[in-house]
């Protein structure tokens, strides 16, 4: 008697068991994960058009750090591909904001910050150089350098410095801007040149005095020492003037 009682007691217990697990067990199979629309892709989707915009071919490297958005940002899924524009005001260097648009059914749009690194080859000095020196190809080096910092010009091609002349003593490893350098006087004012006249099958060569200063290309007066008339002309090296 007990041992049946027992066993109906056991199926009883059971039965009462299965009973609570499937009551608070079937709420949950009903809820379901809601949709997101993934960051990752809204991010991709930024960084991807901060590159498109960029004209890569013109620095040595590009870093694009993407900023992150709210992890309580619940946006629906996009139907349409994602669209993105600059913020109003944003540029394309250092601190900048995309504006993503989502224009499919359920419409949102949201904004990124990121920051934009930009870097170049410049041309900077080997060693220190004294004001007046004369440029030569083995006192100029190429190295890399963020943008950014570069605020009073700089030159990228080491062959546009080659002949130029320091206006101002330089230390060793410093950044050459354009208001560094000059062109060097090849003619000085007082001295005596050549100055040459050509025209279709023929030239003259005179002697006269320079009443100006000038480095090559410029243009100076001269004065005949024959004639003593002054005219002006183009200097083209040291000591030599065209007047054509």
């Amino acid at each position: 008697m007990n041992t049946a009682i027992e066993k109906l007691s056991r199926c009883t217990l059971f039965s009462l068991l299965f009973l609570y697990i499937g009551l608070y067990t079937q709420p949950c199979r009903a809820e379901s994960t809601p949709q997101i629309h993934s960051h990752q892709n809204i991010k991709q989707t930024a960084k991807q058009f901060l590159i498109n915009s960029l004209e890569t071919d013109k620095y040595s490297k590009i870093s694009i750090q993407m900023g992150h958005l709210d992890s309580r940002l619940s946006l629906s899924p996009c139907n349409t591909p994602l669209t993105s524009s600059l913020a109003p005001g944003a540029q394309l260097i250092g601190k900048t904001t995309v504006h993503i648009r989502c224009n499919g059914n359920k419409p949102w749009t949201v904004y990124l910050t990121a920051q934009i690194k930009l870097y170049t080859r410049v041309i900077k000095t080997v060693e220190p150089l004294d004001k007046g020196h004369i440029l030569k190809k083995n006192d100029l080096i190429s190295a890399e350098e963020e943008v950014t910092r570069l605020h009073s010009g700089y030159f990228t091609d080491s062959s546009s410095l080659i002949g130029k002349q320091l206006k101002r003593r330089l230390p060793q490893n410093k950044l050459i801007k354009p208001n560094y350098v000059k062109s060097p006087t090849l003619v000085k004012r007082g001295e005596l040149v050549s100055i040459i006249a050509k025209s279709t099958g023929y030239s003259v060569k005179m002697t006269g005095t320079a009443m100006m200063s000038g480095a090559r290309g410029d243009r100076i007066r001269v004065k005949n020492s024959s004639s003593k008339r002054i005219v002006e002309g183009t200097v083209m090296q040291a000591g030599l003037v065209n007047i054509n």
